[in-house]
């Protein structure tokens, strides 16, 4: 069963005015009321529909794109495979990617109240970076495919994902760098984005490592890094915002932050200088196999191989996360 038919096809919400703003009488964006009414809409179109008995080729991702019907369109990707994950909790189905012919699924349990909940955090300036198609942002399809992978993963709580997200392109924004770029980068260091990922030195979406001069020292976890394993994925982005002024990503270059400019912040900031592609870069310690020039640690560690080994993963990854979704229902 499939509980995400491609994780590269993404529903993209429909243009709305950059400039909606908060209504007074409900702290609710015009955008959030809009939400709302697709979802009512949506709902009260279905009721009849809401239990359905599973079919042989059902997905979860698909009977949840059937309950919503035309408003479908009005909902992103990362959106629907939490309503999909959601729909699988409330009917006791503790493996989302098997479903069986003849099983019955309410799908009005995913309420009206918990989408909101999972939604209504969505900020104008979000909606304009994904519908904006001159913004540097409106593409990134790479960094929905990671959310909807760390939600299901259970990295990423539903109801915590439009402000993962939004947090994420505010850091874009800030600090100058591609939205994508940062999926991949945390696809490398915490399999995207797991908060309590760790190699025993180095700790959460980033790998904040101990140590004096470290990255966890320059962001007030000198001496107690493990600790950054208890906070949440929104909490250690805001550890991130704060590392990334430390070591003044933004102010390296005129323009966007390259992929391999933002990891090398990450991996090793004094090395930055060094522009040439296929340069030997002074790293210590040793770094995943993935990241070495003919993935061979025994060569060095270059620009170019950075960026070929940051992209190959992230294929990797998400292509696995894909295939380990294929199987439909019986």
């Amino acid at each position: 069963m499939i509980i995400n038919q491609s994780l590269t096809d993404q529903t993209q919400a429909p243009s709305r005015p950059a400039s909606a703003r908060a209504r007074p009488d409900s702290g609710m964006t015009e955008s959030g009321a809009a939400f709302k009414n697709a979802w009512t809409e949506a709902t009260n179109s279905r009721q009849s529909e809401s239990v359905v008995n599973v079919k042989r080729g059902d997905t979860l991702i698909g009977l949840t794109k059937q309950f919503l019907g035309a408003n479908v369109n009005k909902f992103s990707a990362s959106e629907i495979h939490a309503m999909a994950i959601d729909i699988a909790k409330s009917n006791g189905i503790s493996n989302p990617n098997k479903i069986f012919s003849g099983q019955q699924l309410n799908l009005a349990t995913l309420t009206q109240a918990n989408t909101l909940n999972m939604l209504k955090t969505r900020q104008p300036v979000v909606e304009s970076v994904q519908i904006n198609p001159t913004s540097k942002h409106s593409n990134a399809q790479l960094l929905e495919q990671t959310l909807s992978r760390a939600v299901s993963k259970g990295y990423v709580d539903p109801n915590e994902l439009s402000q993962i997200r939004q947090k994420i392109l505010n850091l874009a924004e800030k600090h100058q760098f591609v939205p994508d770029d940062f999926a991949t980068m945390s696809l490398m260091e915490s399999d995207g984005l797991n908060p309590r990922a760790t190699n025993g030195n180095c700790h959460g979406i980033i790998q904040f490592c101990d140590g004096t001069n470290r990255g966890a020292a320059s962001v007030g976890f000198n001496g107690n890094a493990k600790d950054i394993l208890q906070l949440s994925v929104s909490e250690q982005l805001d550890l991130v915002n704060n590392y990334f002024d430390k070591t003044k990503l933004k102010d390296q270059r005129k323009g966007p932050a390259s992929l391999d400019d933002l990891y090398l912040t990450i991996l090793s900031p004094a090395v930055r200088g060094e522009k040439r592609a296929h340069a030997p870069l002074p790293i210590a310690g040793r770094q995943a196999n993935i990241l070495y020039e003919g993935r061979d640690p025994n060569n060095a560690i270059t620009r170019n191989s950075i960026l070929n080994g940051l992209r190959h993963n992230a294929r990797q990854r998400l292509s696995t996360t894909v295939s380990s979704l294929t199987g439909v229902s019986e």
